[in-house]
């Protein structure tokens, strides 16, 4: 349905658009399209250092200033600060870009070797940052959004692991489907509920970030951003790229299940060559 599907086109220039985890990976590379583009950019995240850093980089790009706020997704309290600041500084926020994210890559199933047999609590910061914190932030910035008179937009981030899961991340797969699964549905009920809020699905395939330690092998960060910005600026509702893209299209359960079996074995072979 999505692939059929166009959200009525942002004005860019116009818009100020607020990203989680934008200090660096994806949510940096999108952050300097849209002020490459003419947009205002609020960009947060946990450390200080690398939001200032990535701010004043941003800033020599774009003739608006760039904005910055230290913010812990995986917090309730945060998370409503968030809403409160922005509400309160930034009311012409228009777009939200939920892309704060984590990857741990510990075997979940424990093999004896204690530094293996991570708590609970600590994977449970994947489930909270991946997706409560945005779920929690859409519910918050709806009621901000269903009052502007402009095109509003909420964009989340999900994976091509939504829809092709690597068994080494069973967590991190899982949700991103829940990602995935909920973004369909957000997009669905607010289609007619609330007519000026767009709801967008980025699909990235492994790009090279810092994501659960590093992607190296994965597609150019750069080249990834600006092929998927483009199709921001069409209005596409669903935007894989590469893998991700096959992923989604998938017409099977057979196919998926071949693609499964071959991601799985590929990424084991990949890693056992890299061991020293």
């Amino acid at each position: 349905m999505a692939d059929d599907c166009y959200s009525t086109r942002l004005d860019i220039p116009l818009s100020t658009v607020l990203i989680t985890g934008g200090s660096s990976g994806i949510g940096f590379g999108l952050a300097r399209c849209f002020v490459e583009e003419g947009a205002t950019v609020i960009i947060t995240g946990r450390r200080e250092e690398h939001l200032k850093s990535a701010a004043e980089e941003l800033n020599r790009l774009g003739k608006k200033p760039v904005h910055y706020r230290i913010n812990d997704v995986e917090r309730i309290d945060e998370r409503l600060a968030l809403y409160d600041w922005i509400v309160s500084e930034h009311p012409e926020m228009n777009v939200l870009i939920n892309n704060a994210g984590v990857q741990q890559r510990h075997s979940f199933i424990p093999d004896g070797n204690l530094t293996e047999n991570i708590p609970w609590e600590e994977r449970e910061k994947e489930i909270q940052i991946n997706i409560c914190a945005p779920m929690h932030l859409s519910q918050l910035f709806i009621a901000h959004f269903r009052q502007m008179n402009t095109t509003t937009a909420i964009m989340n981030v999900s994976s091509g692991l939504a829809f092709i899961p690597l068994a080494s991340i069973p967590v991190y797969s899982a949700t991103k489907a829940a990602m995935h699964s909920f973004t369909m549905s957000l997009r669905y009920q607010l289609m007619n509920e609330v007519k000026n809020l767009q709801v967008y699905e980025i699909v990235p395939p492994a790009v090279q970030t810092n994501l659960g330690g590093s992607h190296a092998f994965g597609e150019p960060l750069d080249k990834y951003c600006q092929a998927t910005f483009e199709r921001i600026k069409k209005g596409e509702q669903e935007i894989g790229y590469g893998r991700s893209d096959q992923a989604r299209k998938m017409a099977s359960r057979e196919e998926s299940d071949k693609q499964f079996l071959t991601l799985n074995e590929n990424i084991k072979i990949m890693f056992k060559n890299l061991k020293p």
